[in-house]
């Protein structure tokens, strides 16, 4: 019981290191392999977010978005990467049998990042909810591919729309956040 607690903290503090750019960032939910958190980009800016680590080895992927912006920012990392600052890197997402999503991400250090438009989001979200597992793949490179678990994909999406849709709302009405309130509402 103990090493599984350690287990999970262990999981969720790495979870939470995925999120390099960001000031703050607290978790809110989980569910299956995957967590929600919310929190501050450094310029400030309220972001809402998903992750998702492998407790074997710590590799881990997210999926963030900057409320006001127009993109959805991927980032996979690696402990044991070391890759050069600002390396083009080819990354290919297949959600279950669906038709793969080939993206051109950076690279540098322990991770890489890579986005997708904001209006792709619908789609992508359709395939994640209703897939069993996704794989990415890094095919320029000698990393083996990676299958992430998407068990728990669709309560996960659902509240990373609700943290969108509840900070897109209040920052438009709002001009400054205490740190309590960026906290979604779970329902």
């Amino acid at each position: 019981m103990q090493t599984t607690f350690r287990a999970i903290l262990a999981s969720i503090l790495t979870g939470l290191s995925v999120v390099s750019a960001m000031a703050e960032v607290s978790v809110y939910f989980h569910t299956g392999s995957w967590d929600a958190f919310t929190g501050s980009a450094t310029n400030g800016k309220l972001v809402c977010g998903v992750g998702s680590t492998n407790p074997s080895d710590n590799r881990s992927i997210s999926m963030r978005f900057e409320i006001g912006g127009d993109v959805v920012q991927f980032q996979a990392k690696k402990p044991t990467w070391n890759i050069p600052p600002n390396t083009p890197i080819a990354v290919v997402l297949q959600i279950g049998l669906e038709s793969p999503w080939n993206m051109q991400g950076m690279g540098n250090g322990q991770m890489v990042e890579w986005t997708l438009e904001r209006m792709s989001m619908p789609i992508f979200d359709a395939q994640f909810r209703r897939s069993g597992s996704m794989t990415v793949t890094f095919p320029s490179g000698n990393e083996p591919p990676w299958t992430v678990g998407l068990n728990g994909s669709t309560a996960i999406s659902n509240a990373f729309g609700r943290c969108v849709a509840d900070l897109t709302r209040r920052s438009q009405t709002c001009s400054s956040w205490p740190d309590a309130a960026i906290r979604p509402a779970i329902a």
